[in-house]
């Protein structure tokens, strides 16, 4: 992300609730080393995060990538594209199943510096009906292209109350050609609550981000779906207020 979008983010972050804009989420609870009941050994200090997946549904790397998040007991929510969910239906339907989100990457990921707003607008719209007739609901969360909006399509999904999701953290897992190189970003990563985890499930390097994470021996990495930060008290009070008003 070129460093002008990166302070527009950072600027619309400051000033639009998280309900209409999301790029980190709010830190939820005490995050400070906590033992659970469950595994009364356990001293990693723990940090909250969300594990993003954009492009899939994958017929190979999906459900590996589901085995490994139900290995770590990990939530994670999936972008996915309308034409590939359309195809893959069964694992839209694991995916909910298995407790993680659903959110709308568009219907065929166009480019968007050559999508119109109305192209941009109706593409949603299509992946929208495909998940409802797979999953009977809606999803209220959006993420575009390469994470790219004009105006006209940022009012538009606002037009829609819908939630439009960027990230902090970008593995850059789509431009890796080997494992090791997303060792190595791991290994460099330096984690804070909050972080919204950008990857790729049509990539297999996201599997390795994943287990690697996971196993981290310093420090226990806690993915939540995207949703945990909206419902958070401070955010949840402004919702009300809006359904009242």
């Amino acid at each position: 992300m070129n460093p002008i979008r990166q302070l527009i983010k950072k600027a619309l972050t400051a000033v639009i609730p998280q309900r209409l804009f999301l790029a980190h989420g709010a830190p939820v609870g005490d995050t400070s080393t906590s033992p659970t009941s469950a595994d009364q050994s356990e001293t990693r200090p723990k940090l909250h995060v969300s594990f993003t997946f954009d492009d899939g549904p994958h017929p190979e790397y999906t459900p590996e990538l589901l085995d490994l998040l139900k290995q770590f007991h990990q939530r994670a929510t999936f972008f996915v594209i309308g034409k590939k969910a359309q195809q893959y239906p069964e694992l839209i339907e694991r995916i909910i199943n298995e407790g993680h989100e659903i959110g709308n990457h568009t219907l065929t990921h166009s480019e968007p510096d050559r999508t119109s707003t109305r192209q941009f607008l109706n593409e949603i719209k299509q992946t929208d009906q495909i998940l409802s007739q797979i999953t009977g609901h809606t999803p209220d969360l959006v993420r575009p292209p390469k994470g790219k909006l004009t105006v006209g399509k940022l009012l538009g999904l606002w037009l829609q109350r819908r939630t439009v999701v960027l990230w902090d953290t970008d593995t850059r897992d789509y431009l890796m050609t080997d494992n090791s190189e997303m060792s190595q970003w791991c290994q460099k990563y330096k984690p804070v609550s909050g972080n919204i985890c950008l990857m790729h499930d049509n990539h297999r390097f996201a599997l390795e981000a994943v287990q690697q994470l996971s196993e981290n021996r310093e420090i226990q990495i806690q993915s939540h779906i995207i949703s945990h930060w909206l419902t958070h008290k401070s955010y949840q009070s402004i919702i009300n207020q809006r359904a009242h008003a």
